[in-house]
């Protein structure tokens, strides 16, 4: 390479200096002792400027291509060396999207979960309508309303009109399509009663069955069959 210093007799080599000044490749000491000659030696700023006309042209044919990711990360790595590999913490679990998605995918469904339970806990269970039977004779002056519900087995018997009470009491029959009637219980002629039919009978009532209901002595038919004349009677239906 050409000393940057020369003297103002050896032009012919200033013309390399200039050269290899203006294509970038002298030391960056060699540049600076170059500036600083061109700073006092006109001529041989000249020369420099004449090879910076000359080549600024020299790019035209050539289209500007950047260079691609891998090679700019090989230039920035011959630049400034490797960088340093930073160790980032794992968080394990934490830090998993899946976690987290199934998390959420949980907890929706213990939501549902339990605003269904809550739904079913607050809404009263629905219990069947109950079995009435409106109890009447022809010739009778008793008319009773009977309400049955088989859930408690209770049946509710309203009088509806009923003549001058007497010392009797009223039972209620079940009356089956064969064989003899069965006693559900006795009740006052004049009020409101209630009977609890027993367990093993209260699957016998249901829509359709036979009702009737006889005057008996007071307590009830002492031979566990009717003895008295019956006086009102009906089937059972859904209200």
């Amino acid at each position: 390479m050409t000393s940057p210093d020369q003297s103002k007799g050896g032009r012919s080599r200033d013309e390399v200096l200039a050269g290899e000044y203006v294509l970038g490749v002298l030391s960056f000491k060699d540049r600076r002792v170059v500036e600083e000659r061109m700073r006092r030696d006109r001529q041989f700023a000249a020369i420099v400027s004449r090879w910076e006309t000359n080549l600024s042209a020299f790019n035209d044919d050539y289209d500007v291509v950047s260079p691609g990711q891998e090679t700019f990360k090989q230039i920035e790595a011959r630049l400034f060396g490797e960088p340093e590999a930073v160790s980032v913490p794992s968080r394990g679990l934490w830090s998993s999207i899946v976690f987290w998605r199934c998390l959420a995918l949980v907890s929706l469904l213990i939501t549902a979960g339990a605003l269904t339970i809550a739904t079913v806990a607050v809404t009263p269970p629905q219990t069947p309508a109950p079995l009435v039977a409106e109890l009447t004779a022809a010739n009778s002056q008793v008319n009773l309303l009977a309400s049955y519900e088989r859930q408690s087995g209770r049946v509710r018997i309203v009088p509806v009109a009923i003549g001058k009470p007497q010392e009797k009491s009223l039972e209620l029959w079940l009356v089956p399509a064969t064989g003899s009637p069965r006693s559900l219980g006795v009740f006052p002629p004049d009020q409101t009663g209630e009977l609890v039919i027993p367990v093993d009978m209260r699957g016998n009532i249901s829509e359709g069955t036979s009702l009737a209901v006889s005057l008996e002595p007071f307590g009830g038919s002492p031979t566990g069959q009717a003895t008295g004349p019956i006086v009102a009677s009906g089937t059972t239906h859904r209200r």
